[in-house]
């Protein structure tokens, strides 16, 4: 309780001070003003960073509005595919910057002997390796399933064939059909 609040409370629902309850402790008075100077700094440190956060909570508030006029400012006039190539160009940021990475390491594989390329196969080699650990092998349904829908591609892709003319090298397994 901080001095002053007991002026708006009755005296019915009056609650006992951070004074009271030290004046019934067995300790020395400097123990006792030196226990009350801690607790009343450290609700004065408490109600200062309610003050605080309520503050920050209010910029950031105030920020977010600013930033949603603005995006809706920048959309202005644009279509809505506009806007869904501009958000996909946003997302596919990241991936862009990854791939820029694997370029610039196996890029760099000349000037860094031991890394780069030979970083990226040894690492693919790893992952590999622990995917074959960690999966079970295939079983003799799946093997069939898989070599189903290769046959499907197969048939879709002599189909096209046929539809456009053209005549493409058959470079899969099961040349000759």
């Amino acid at each position: 309780m901080m001095p002053g609040d007991d002026e708006t409370q009755t005296t019915e629902e009056k609650l006992p001070t951070l004074e009271d309850i030290m004046g019934e402790l067995p300790i020395a008075d400097e123990h006792k003003q030196a226990l009350t100077n801690l607790f009343t700094n450290l609700a004065t440190q408490v109600v200062e960073g309610n003050q605080k956060l309520a503050a920050m909570e209010a910029q950031i508030n105030e920020l977010n509005t600013r930033a949603t006029e603005a995006t809706a400012k920048v959309y202005e006039g644009l279509s809505a595919e506009q806007r869904y190539q501009i958000e996909m160009a946003k997302a596919a940021a990241p991936a862009q910057a990854a791939q820029t990475q694997m370029i610039s390491a196996m890029l760099g594989a000349s000037r860094n002997p031991g890394g780069g390329l030979e970083g990226l196969v040894k690492s693919a080699e790893s992952l590999n390796s622990l995917r074959d650990f960690l999966l079970p092998p295939a079983t003799p349904q799946q093997l069939a399933l898989e070599q189903a829908q290769i046959e499907q591609i197969r048939a879709q892709t002599r189909l096209m064939n046929k539809v456009t003319g053209k005549k493409v090298e058959d470079f899969v397994e099961g040349k000759g059909e």
